[in-house]
């Protein structure tokens, strides 16, 4: 029972979607300076190979070029990341109603550097504030308090989204037309073998995802169903919360979109769902598998 008293306790949802917003900004700024620090180093490297040998009011220069950017573009920015993630941080674990899950949402989420990490040395904090992120490391002692989402049901079905898969649909088709437009100027038009082989590739190839896409919008099966009991797959039935372990949804960068799979270990083996077409998105998804894990482990 844990003795950590609030007056308000947020959800772990409420914290990551803050940290998500505080620290964007600082991201963004962090790659793009460290682009603006590394340019003038790569082009002080080309001139050492290639270039005559500097004089020393060069190196001055040089030197003083590198230093600036340094300051304005690696420095700053991550003085700036360093103390918001600080402060988040600081901010959510003191408030949140389960440090535990908070922990493992935000380390996947790159919200925040483990405790005691490299990267959690490295970062610039003062005194005071290290002391405060020492102090909350104690409430990993207790165990979290679940706070329910009254929003959400007693259970919960996905499908196929609809819209998704008709933009997708479309999509095909229109590449396709552009094969067929490609083989119909090809006949009337004196052209080249490749021409008319492209052409032909892009006419034929969408037709495959078209017909697999469009038997998936036939379907009218969830594809997943949560509750308190566990997760349902339709590849994989139900598996009762208690054996699952190792859950989370990942996303991987797939050309011109971005892929998401739902990953979970269980006693019977390893499920690789992909939740990309279906009516759900990750925020949604990691909630409702929060919610409903929580609903069991407090019996409510």
């Amino acid at each position: 029972m844990s003795t950590y008293q609030k007056s308000e306790l947020i959800s772990v949802d409420e914290a990551v979607a803050k940290g998500r917003s505080m620290l964007l900004l600082p991201r963004i700024l962090m790659i793009a300076g460290l682009f603006f620090f590394l340019f003038p180093i790569a082009l002080l490297i080309m001139a050492l190979i290639d270039g005559p040998a500097f004089t020393k009011n060069s190196w001055l220069v040089v030197g003083g070029i590198i230093l600036l950017t340094f300051v304005l573009f690696f420095y700053l920015p991550f003085l700036y990341w360093s103390k918001r993630t600080t402060a988040w941080k600081l901010w959510a674990f003191d408030h949140v109603d389960d440090v535990h899950e908070l922990k493992i949402v935000a380390l996947q989420a790159h919200l925040f550097p483990l405790y005691g990490s490299a990267m959690d040395q490295l970062q610039i904090q003062s005194t005071k504030e290290r002391e405060q992120w020492a102090k909350l490391q104690e409430r990993f002692q207790f165990r979290g308090n679940f706070i329910d989402d009254s929003s959400i049901p007693a259970e919960t079905n996905i499908y196929f989204s609809k819209l998704e898969l008709s933009l997708n649909i479309l999509l095909g088709l229109f590449i396709s037309s552009i094969g067929i437009t490609a083989l119909y100027l090809s006949s009337i038009k004196a052209s080249t073998i490749w021409v008319k082989l492209i052409g032909f590739a892009f006419a034929l190839a969408p037709w495959y995802m078209i017909i697999a896409t469009f038997k998936n919008l036939l379907n009218r099966k969830p594809q997943l169903t949560l509750n308190k009991t566990g997760l349902y797959t339709w590849d994989n039935g139900l598996v009762p919360w208690d054996v699952i372990y190792d859950i989370e949804v990942t996303a991987t960068q797939r050309r011109n979109f971005i892929k998401y799979t739902l990953h979970f270990k269980y006693p019977g083996g390893i499920v690789n769902k992909e939740i990309t077409e279906l009516d759900t998105n990750r925020n949604k998804l990691e909630r409702l598998i929060r919610v409903y894990r929580g609903r069991l482990n407090s019996g409510s």
